[in-house]
């Protein structure tokens, strides 16, 4: 399970109308991303912090790399790693997030990258400026 942030749409087209694209990108998202993981794990700890948890999750929150498929670029901000019991940190994520039958819905994921978005914008922004030279 991973996520991005939207609203990139005007970056986008203009890194397209230059042509380097796949040149930018990667170093674009690399700047936003460690943005998006401090929002995430906040809103992780925010949430699961009701007395039982241990900051476990919040702590394997970690970004990967930039990747690319069919389409567009992209950088995975997820929970790696299993806990001490074997459950995978992935999914006690998604249980946070969706909620299962005994334990409501917390959308952490969503309110991260709303919160998130704008100083991402700003961060993947100014390594425009400075790859471009303005």
């Amino acid at each position: 399970m991973g996520f991005q942030a939207i609203g990139l749409d005007d970056l986008t087209k203009e890194l397209d109308r230059l042509g380097k694209l796949d040149e930018y990108a990667p170093d674009m998202l690399e700047a936003a991303a460690p943005i998006l993981e401090r929002e995430l794990k906040g809103q992780v700890q925010a949430e699961a912090n009701r007395g039982y948890a241990t900051g476990d999750l919040a702590g394997s929150i970690k970004s990967r790399k930039p990747e690319k498929n069919e389409r567009g670029h992209y950088v995975t901000i997820t929970a790696s790693g299993k806990d001490k019991k074997g459950v995978r940190r992935n999914e006690k994520l998604a249980y946070l997030n969706y909620g299962t039958t005994k334990q409501q819905a917390r959308p952490v994921i969503s309110k991260a990258v709303q919160n998130a978005e704008g100083e991402c914008l700003e961060a993947m922004q100014r390594k425009f400026d400075e790859v471009i030279g303005t």
